[in-house]
């Protein structure tokens, strides 16, 4: 032994002695110093900047969260209670759940959106699978689509989620969009969505949020959806909804899901991404579902296997065992189910006073711009349509708001409404000026040229 130890530290002290010749003394080996800065997010990077606004005044209206008067994300008494039955329930196994995630859970969620009298359930062409976010439900869609399907071509609305062209672009999709929203009219462009649906790719995917689109908040009319059904399957196209804040645009999660029933009832083979982290105020117990609706029975058991194989190429296998079991302990108890569509609704009539309570202040501020159609808009957001500039001055009088120009309406409250309105007035006025100026200036450095250019003519 002593030998081994000999020769290792005769070995060792000749590398040392051979290296030394080839780098400096002073020269470091320090391999993490290779590794680049990521490039800031957007919605990271405002927040950020919030957090370290040292002012009074500082309001942030980034992000999802529909919150209490205190500015702490609020607490379903429903889920509140769900959560204490779970802990306390001795008799839960402690089993890691199935390669599809808990199967109550699944069952539970397929019957929110289609209901449990729907053909396709009645008639087992419904397939349910567990996933750690919406985002995961989502990601999972993509890689099954284009792996298992072999489609190569992926259409999203314009605009759309910051998160849904990375994820699809990264599953190997091309992605093109459709016109959703008319910033002159500033309303929903069915004729610019239709005309981009009837020249888009055959068998192309389309990803549509079936409630409250993120950002614009807008939603088609029930005879504009089925407009659109008509031309999806007209075009072999595959749908992928995207159910974000369920229960949250109308108040009625029956309501939200009209699209979804149609569709499936409509013979068209379809996927449905939901999110359980609004609608349930799972911020710390992020929980996803993807629905799979198939046309006929008998390619149930294909698309099941294959979404399977794609969780375990993806290490996308579901996670919270215990996001899984609250969820299905609020939507089979019919006390807590109650309790939890009454909260939705009260939110949803708190989001809508605050939307209409800040549209209409605009109003009457007179504040330039087109403020009415606010009011049209459901859900957790109120898209404004404000531009960078407009949204850097915003953060300079300690107001701030994503780059999408979408503001959280559950971070309003009646004493802060005022406060907003007041703000943007300011800016769209001081936009409004600056306009001006720059077109007064055009016009004189114009004049000037022609002057120039008479004098100088022989």
């Amino acid at each position: 032994m002593s030998a081994i130890s000999a020769l290792a530290h005769s070995l060792l002290q000749h590398g040392i002695s051979k290296s030394s010749t080839r780098c400096s003394s002073t020269a470091l080996f320090v391999p993490f110093a290779r590794v680049e800065n990521c490039k800031d997010k957007d919605l990271t990077s405002v927040e950020a900047a919030f957090e370290q606004d040292t002012s009074p005044l500082k309001l942030n209206l980034c992000g999802d969260h529909y919150r209490s008067p205190n500015g702490k994300p609020y607490l379903f008494q429903a889920v509140r209670k769900a959560r204490v039955a779970v802990i306390c329930d001795d008799t839960l196994p402690h089993e890691p759940l199935p390669p599809l995630g808990n199967p109550e859970f699944n069952r539970i969620a397929n019957e929110l959106i289609l209901n449990k009298a729907a053909s396709a359930i009645t008639q087992q062409r419904v397939l349910g699978i567990q996933t750690r976010s919406g985002l995961d439900a989502l990601r999972l869609a993509a890689h099954f689509l284009r792996d298992k399907m072999k489609c190569n071509v992926c259409l999203l609305a314009r605009p759309c989620s910051e998160h849904f062209e990375p994820i699809f672009k990264r599953a190997g999709f091309t992605c093109h969009s459709y016109q959703y929203y008319s910033e002159e009219k500033v309303e929903l462009n069915i004729y610019g969505l239709v005309a981009d649906l009837m020249t888009a790719p055959e068998g192309a995917v389309i990803v549509m949020d079936a409630c409250a689109q993120n950002p614009t908040s807008l939603s088609p009319t029930i005879d504009e959806w089925k407009l659109i059904a008509h031309i999806v399957k007209c075009k072999k196209m595959i749908p992928v909804f995207n159910l974000e804040f369920h229960g949250l645009a109308s108040g009625d999660t029956s309501q939200d899901t009209w699209p979804v029933r149609y569709f499936a009832e409509f013979g068209l083979d379809l996927l449905c991404v939901q999110s359980f982290v609004q609608n349930f105020g799972l911020y710390d117990e992020a929980l996803g579902h993807l629905m799979a609706v198939v046309s006929n029975a008998t390619h149930l058991e294909s698309v099941k296997d294959q979404l399977e194989s794609s969780l375990l190429e993806h290490n996308a296998q579901c996670s919270s065992v215990f996001a899984s079991r609250v969820v299905s302990k609020v939507l089979t108890n019919s006390t807590l189910r109650q309790d939890w569509a009454l909260t939705l609704k009260d939110i949803h009539q708190n989001m809508r006073q605050m939307r209409l309570a800040l549209s209409n202040k605009l109003e009457i501020l007179r504040t330039p711009g087109n403020w009415a159609q606010m009011k049209d808009q459901q859900g957790p957001h109120l898209y404004t349509n404000l531009k960078m500039p407009q949204l850097k001055e915003l953060r300079s009088r300690h107001i701030y708001v994503p780059n999408s120009g979408s503001i959280n309406v559950g971070a309003l409250r009646p004493n802060n409404v005022d406060y907003v309105a007041g703000a943007i007035n300011d800016v769209m006025i001081s936009t409004v000026k600056a306009d001006a100026a720059a077109v007064k200036t055009k016009e004189t450095n114009l004049s000037a040229m022609q002057c120039l250019q008479h004098l100088n003519a022989p």
